[in-house]
């Protein structure tokens, strides 16, 4: 188990060393101080480099192992390229302590100490709930163990629904093929670091604009909501969904509150959400919503010099998701789940709002479960009335458009869906909520406590 775990490991750290090679061959980050903070999103910024093509060139049967060796090399080789072998010298200033940068440090101490307590639980429980090692986790073992058949495989319906992406089975492929067999027990190691990664990378999106102790507290309440951990550990998707489209979300609000020309947030928001749509079918429907929500609030506002960034990012976003679609339409992959016809069909709509009572009343009862999720769902519009009072007028427009179209679309999905709604609702409705929940609680920091904008470049806590 030893040797499996440190390939795990060995592997995750090459994501980490990609991620900062990607962000100095972007000179997103450079020898100037002041930029070293983004280097935070590294780990996660560096699998989703690796992972997203990995998924894609899977499916014409190329082991994701080879792909992801040879984009890591590039991005390597690309660094190198545009920084050289030496890195400039620079004379680090003291760092400025304050008692909200400690305030920050401690709780994110505390958060550290919470997910290594529950890093052993990930290492030892057995795959056993139904869809981990039926759909997602069989799907990844065909990807590490048979490459050239998966993409037949994957398509004949034999391993889940075919329009399901294969993001997250792309990444444990490569978790198995580090630790050299097949393992789902400790592959479970896997989904705790995405876990740890979270927050370093929401204070790394958000640190500019928001207080660290606010970012930190807003990771904590997300990462010790007693569901999010229980959910992680059952090796699904859509606790990883949530936590990227979180990310993906803390970059776009932090892009609109900054100034246009800074492309980072926006290639951060591009690449979290578009590994959000392609880690679950709903990732799609929430990545798609962060794409019109950023439109409306650059629009919202009429500021002309953030018209052309805001299209740049969008589209960067667009030509991540929209090749999975074209594959599903090319190979006539559906689910007898719903048919998006009906979303367009009012007869139909009408004849099923039957529907619409007991959805509404199983989503809100699951959003508001305290012992499950704490009080984020309260949070959530708390911070939109200190951004109301505020003033802050083009976030509120972001949060309030991704929190409407995602809800709205959520609950589209379970009025034309086809499954008997008791059943579907119960066995479903208790994930599909997360994306919402951590989603929202990601830009709470950006509202209550938000940094000056004349703070934002001389702030080192």
């Amino acid at each position: 188990m030893a040797v499996e775990l440190a390939g795990l490991l060995v592997v995750n750290g090459g994501y980490l060393v990609v991620g900062i090679a990607a962000l100095l061959a972007l000179r997103w980050v450079t020898a100037e101080r002041r930029t070293w903070y983004r280097l935070g999103v590294a780990y996660l910024f560096g699998l989703v480099i690796v992972t997203l093509p990995a998924s894609y060139v899977a499916l014409a049967g190329v082991p994701v192992s080879w792909t992801a060796t040879f984009v890591g090399l590039v991005v390597v080789a690309l660094a190198v390229w545009r920084v050289g072998l030496r890195w400039p010298h620079v004379r680090l200033a003291r760092p400025t302590l304050s008692v909200g940068g400690l305030a920050g440090a401690g709780i994110g101490a505390v958060l550290l100490v919470l997910l290594l307590y529950a890093s052993r639980t990930f290492a030892i429980r057995p795959l056993v709930d139904w869809d981990s090692w039926a759909v997602w986790t069989v799907k990844a073992r065909l990807l590490y163990s048979d490459p050239s058949l998966a993409p037949a495989a994957l398509r004949s319906g034999n391993y889940g629904q075919t329009p399901y992406p294969i993001a997250l089975p792309t990444l444990e492929a490569l978790g198995f093929g580090a630790m050299g067999r097949y393992d789902g027990t400790l592959i479970g190691v896997q989904f705790i670091l995405l876990a740890l990664g979270f927050p370093l990378a929401l204070w790394s999106l958000l640190r500019s604009r928001a207080r660290s102790w606010t970012i930190a507290l807003a990771a904590l309440a997300i990462l010790s909501a007693p569901q999010l951990l229980y959910q992680l550990l059952t090796h699904y998707a859509d606790v990883p969904l949530g936590l990227f489209v979180g990310l993906g979300l803390a970059a776009g609000a932090a892009w609109l509150v900054s100034e246009p020309a800074d492309g980072w947030l926006l290639g951060c928001f591009a690449a979290f959400l578009g590994m959000a749509g392609l880690t679950k079918s709903e990732g799609f429907l929430f990545a798609l919503a962060g794409a019109v929500a950023l439109g409306v609030a650059t629009l919202a506002t009429r500021e002309r010099r953030r018209l052309v960034p805001a299209a740049a990012g969008i589209g960067a976003l667009l030509a991540v998701l929209l090749p999975w679609r074209v594959y599903c339409l090319a190979y006539g992959l559906s689910t007898p789940d719903y048919d998006l016809n009906h979303v367009t069909d009012v007869s139909y709509l009408r004849a099923h709002a039957d529907r619409l009572h007991p959805v509404i009343s199983e989503l809100w009862r699951q959003l508001t479960m305290t012992n499950k999720w704490g009080l984020l769902v309260w949070v959530i519009p708390l911070a939109l009335l200190a951004g109301l009072a505020a003033a802050s007028w083009r976030l509120l427009a972001f949060a309030v458009a991704w929190l409407v179209l995602a809800a709205g679309g959520l609950l589209l999905t379970y009025w034309v869906s086809t499954l008997p709604l008791g059943s579907n609702l119960t066995n479903t409705s208790y994930r599909t909520i997360v994306s919402l929940l951590v989603g929202g609680t990601a830009l709470v920091p950006l509202f209550v406590f938000p940094r000056p904008p004349d703070d934002a470049e001389q702030a080192s806590s």
